[in-house]
């Protein structure tokens, strides 16, 4: 039998033994589950909507409504996933979308440059691109531009971070639907870094990946990269306009430490912008604890009250931390 015989006859048996790899499944990369939450008969998605015409496979976002959509216009959150800004999905969102378009939203899951293809600040120029389109696209999907938010988990978070704290520049602000307004009425961020410097030393002590991801993301080392660890430092933006903030943080996080997330909160606390610190013991850097009921009760009063005006009281202590387990979930 020849080779080209034998490899067909093998590849029959995997197959019936279902040995063939199969297509990488999306995973929530709050959960850190494989996705297999079929969609709701309530939902309608709209896949692969290129935000950037003739752009990169990656500058794409699918975007979620109920259906049928209601005559008024949703609110929108937009997710961005994680990843290390080297891998990740706009499919990570896909059981957070259905969970949030069932509260009155539309939800739009946005694709992003990796760092393979692009270095920084590409991805943060493509997640307002994204939010520009949108805007644009307001009447036809019945999205109500004045209020968007954002959520993203860890690499996500970080973009997530980002876009709320640059509401005062035009700076990643490049390309199409420049009349657009790229900015967000609030912000909630799943355990995303703060100071790139600084996460990159702690990360070659703790011989994690992120020192890695670091430098690919910006070009080189953060310490030479100065231009570079700047432009990618949140703070450097911070001029007292933006809006709320929610920041979801692990304690036992080894990946994202905690320092990062209480970093951002006393620099935002400073400049007095309303924030929200919820630390979650016994918990890590991604995992179901961050999909459990009580946090999920958190990010719906979050976006209740900075995305429905008039549902909820204003926060009456603009910055303040509050704590849960894990092990009690």
């Amino acid at each position: 039998m020849n080779s080209a015989a034998l490899f067909r006859r093998f590849a029959l048996l995997a197959l019936a033994a279902g040995l063939l790899t199969s297509p990488t499944r999306a995973q929530d990369a709050a959960a850190d589950t494989v996705i297999n939450a079929p969609k709701p008969a309530n939902v309608r998605i709209y896949p692969d909507l290129a935000y950037i015409q003739g752009g990169s496979p990656r500058q794409k976002l699918d975007l979620y409504l109920p259906s049928p959509v209601p005559s008024d216009p949703l609110p929108l959150i937009v997710y961005l996933h994680g990843g290390g800004w080297k891998k990740g999905s706009k499919a990570d969102g896909r059981r957070f979308a259905f969970r949030m378009v069932a509260r009155g939203y539309a939800v739009a899951c946005v694709g992003y440059r990796l760092s393979d293809e692009e270095l920084f600040p590409a991805q943060l120029e493509d997640c307002k691109a994204a939010v520009r389109w949108l805007r644009d696209n307001a009447p036809r999907y019945r999205i109500d531009r004045e209020h968007v938010g954002v959520t993203g988990v860890s690499a996500g978070g970080f973009l997530a971070v980002m876009m709320g704290v640059t509401l005062s520049t035009q700076l990643f602000d490049v390309g199409e639907h420049l009349g657009q307004s790229s900015g967000v009425q609030g912000v909630c961020d799943f355990f995303g870094p703060t100071d790139l410097v600084q996460l990159h030393e702690y990360s070659r002590t703790a011989r994690t990946p992120q020192a890695e991801e670091i430098v690919k993301l910006l070009g080189g080392d953060p310490h030479i990269q100065k231009i570079q660890a700047r432009k990618s430092n949140p703070l450097t933006y911070l001029d007292g306009v933006a809006p709320p903030f929610l920041i979801v943080q692990g304690v036992n996080d080894t990946v994202i430490p905690p320092a990062q997330s209480r970093l951002l909160y006393e620099a935002l606390k400073k400049q007095a912008i309303p924030v929200h610190l919820h630390l979650v013991h016994e918990a890590g850097h991604t995992g179901s604890a961050f999909v459990a009921p009580d946090i999920n009760a958190l990010v719906d009063t979050f976006f209740t009250r900075t995305l429905k005006p008039g549902r909820l009281e204003q926060e009456k202590v603009p910055a303040y931390v509050t704590e849960s387990s894990a092990a009690k979930n």
